[in-house]
Formats: structure tokens, C-alpha cells, sequence
């Protein structure tokens, strides 16, 4: 079966089988047979879903399994979380962090406003979590936001989930004895993308700038574009050294380095 006989365009195509396949863990089938339900279908699929803990290197853990991929930095100033990934999967998400440790959450950053790294902003707000993001990260999540590729519009966010700290154009933040950068792309797969490099452990997470395998999806309706990911491309290329663990928001995490 191709995208030619399902009537669909050819971007719509790379949108249902990369998002969803990838990112989302649904089969092209699933994605295609009700495209006009991605949100929700993702959405259900959460609450399936297994959560994998995956460390990564000086403290830095990855959360893998539901949204996207979650960065998680324990210690004695509560955890510093990245991306909060489906509310669906907020009582797997919750055990997962538990067992990494019994820390307090108290940092929550989000890379970007897409649904499968916010809808856990609320409850994890509740849970003590102070949100940081991009502006126009805010700005999406605090008003009515169409995204015409999936053929849907987001409502605003409750105001406990809508982040009250601004990264701007660049940030660092000392935590849990760690050094974490933050910094913005400039418009790339959305107009509110950031980068988190934790900087004693050579971990750079990328969010949805980087897809490890797949064609990325661009959100044009958002502030996206191909030049503006090419960019991003580029400039966490500038980052990056042989032995730097990079860590991407969607699908699987590249292998980490011996």
C-alpha cells in the first residue's frame, strides 16, 4: 500500500509514517486508516505504553516509551526533568521517576510546545515542578494552535501547565551539582525549539531537531522549516564531539558511545 492509493499527499505521507510509526509507536495502517485522529490515537496509545530507564552518563537519565523522550537529572535540588511526554502515561512516568530516585520533581524544561512533550506538564506542575520554555513555546500552549498537517487544533493548555519561567536566547542553570545549558535555535521544527546540554556529562538533548532515522516532521503551521532544521542540524553538529551522547526527543536514542 502507498500514499498515492490512500489519497493522501506526499508530505502527508512522511508525516503519518514518520510521526506516527516513529515517534508514537502506531503502525502506518493505524495512522492512515484515521488520520483525522492522530492526536488522539497518540494520545490513547500512552496508556500501553512501557517505560523504559535508560542512563546515560553522570547522573543523566533518559525515560523512553511514551512522547517523547524524557532527560531526567536527580539530586538534593529535586529533579530536573525534560519534556513531560503523554498524561496518559502519567502513573507509569511517575514510577519510572521513583525508581531513578525519591528526589522531589522541582524543574521541568520543555524543547518545544508539541503534545507528546507537554501533556504532562500539568501534573507534574502539581507535583511541584516549576515549567521553563521558549516564549513562543508559551505562546503556543497558552492559545488555540492549528497544526494543519494532523489535522488538528490544540486548545490552550490549563494555566497550571503553561510554563512561568523563559529560557530566551540562551540559559544555564546549576543544579544537582550539574552545569545545564539551554539554548535556542531559532526557528526549526517549531519557532520555540531549545537544546539542553548537560555539560559535565556530554549529554546534549536535542529535542525534535534531531531524528535518529527517520525524515523529520517540519511544523510549518508553527514557525517550522526545512532551512530552519538544517540549521539546527548544524549547530548542534558545532556541539558535538565523538564522545558527546546525543539524545533526540523522538523515537529510538542513538547507541551510547564506549
Amino acid at each position: 500500500m502507498n500514499a498515492q492509493s490512500l489519497g493522501i499527499s506526499q508530505r502527508r505521507f512522511i508525516v503519518s509514517a514518520g510521526f506516527i510509526a516513529a515517534a508514537l509507536s502506531l503502525t502506518p495502517r493505524q495512522s492512515f486508516g484515521a488520520e483525522q485522529n492522530l492526536v488522539a490515537g497518540a494520545r490513547a496509545s500512552g496508556a500501553k505504553a512501557k517505560i523504559a530507564i535508560q542512563a546515560l552518563r553522570g547522573n543523566v537519565s533518559a525515560l523512553i516509551g511514551s512522547g517523547g523522550n524524557i532527560a531526567v537529572l536527580p539530586g538534593s535540588d529535586g529533579k530536573l526533568i525534560v519534556d513531560s511526554g503523554y498524561l496518559s502515561s502519567r502513573e507509569k512516568i511517575a514510577a519510572a521517576l521513583d525508581g531513578i530516585s525519591r528526589d522531589p520533581v522541582k524543574n521541568l524544561v520543555n524543547t518545544h510546545w508539541h503534545f507528546d512533550h507537554t501533556d504532562g506538564n500539568e501534573w507534574m506542575h502539581s507535583a511541584g515542578a516549576t515549567i521553563m520554555a521558549h516564549e513562543n513555546t508559551k505562546k503556543h500552549l497558552s492559545t488555540t494552535t492549528r497544526v494543519d498537517d494532523w489535522d488538528f487544533t490544540f486548545p490552550p493548555l490549563p494555566v497550571a501547565a503553561i510554563p512561568t519561567k523563559i529560557t530566551g536566547a540562551e540559559k544555564t542553570l546549576h543544579l544537582n551539582g550539574a552545569t545545564v545549558a539551554l539554548k535556542y535555535y531559532d526557528p526549526a521544527r517549531t519557532d520555540g525549539d531549545i537544546s539542553i546540554y548537560f555539560t559535565e556529562a556530554d549529554v546534549l538533548h536535542t529535542g525534535d531537531t534531531w531524528w535518529n532515522g527517520y525524515y523529520p516532521f517540519v511544523d510549518y503551521s508553527t514557525g517550522g522549516s526545512i532551512t530552519g532544521m538544517i540549521k539546527a542540524a548544524e549547530a548542534n553538529l558545532a556541539m558535538v564531539t565523538d564522545k558527546t551522547i546525543i539524545f533526540q526527543g523522538t523515537a529510538r536514542l542513538a547507541a551510547k558511545p564506549k
